[in-house]
């Protein structure tokens, strides 16, 4: 009689193929989250650069719109 049923030995399966797999998921999930970071400190970045250049020029507009106190005294 013919056995339909196969024994697969776990040490000959390859478990090193599955260990690399979750390796390769674990490398995939930190690069996504540094990827993130990156992306994160880039517009924190973008923003304060922004936000200095918006407050330099506020303060070069007031400089120049404001009369001097000389022309003032009436």
């Amino acid at each position: 009689m013919q056995s339909r049923i196969k024994i697969i030995k776990r040490s000959a399966v390859g478990s090193t193929n599955d260990v690399s797999a979750t390796e390769k998921t674990l490398q995939q999930r930190e690069r996504e989250m540094a990827n993130a970071v990156k992306s994160w400190v880039a517009e924190w970045e973008a923003r304060n650069r922004a936000l200095k250049t918006t407050a330099t020029s506020l303060i070069r507009s007031l400089e120049n719109s404001t009369p001097s106190p000389v022309t003032q005294s009436v």
